[in-house]
Formats: structure tokens, sequence, C-alpha cells
């Protein structure tokens, strides 16, 4: 089930997984009213395997540090 807290008060609201949109506007209700930020969202799913064919190269790195550099 959705579950949204926060870390500063240790308010806490769960939906079910139909009511999402429910579970984003108590999170933006909450922050509107208490000033509370960040306020985090952990969805209880399943992780998903890596397949072994995914593997990290050093190269990726190289691309991933130039992309963020040109994001700054």
């Amino acid at each position: 089930m959705p579950t949204a807290y926060c870390g500063v008060c240790e308010w806490t609201h769960t939906v079910t997984a139909e009511e999402t949109t429910d579970l984003d506007l108590a999170m933006i209700d909450h922050h509107v009213d208490t000033g509370h930020s960040p306020i985090e969202r952990a969805d209880l799913v399943e992780p998903i395997a890596a397949e072994t064919g995914d593997q990290h190269h050093e190269d990726d790195a190289t691309v991933d540090a130039t992309a963020r550099t040109e994001l700054e």
C-alpha cells in the first residue's frame, strides 16, 4: 500500500493502490499546513530484478558524469 511519511513530525498517510492521487494531495496538504519538507513516499512494490545482461560499464559512468555537468 502506498504510504507517505514526514520525518519531522512522524505524520503518515496510507491509501490503497487505487487512491494514489489522494496520497499526493495529502502530502501537499501536510506541507501547506505545516511547512514540513521533504515528505517522502514509500510504495510497497516488488523490486525488479536486474537482468543478467545488464551490467554497469566504466563508459556509462563517463556519460553519466558528462550529462550531469551539462545539466548544471
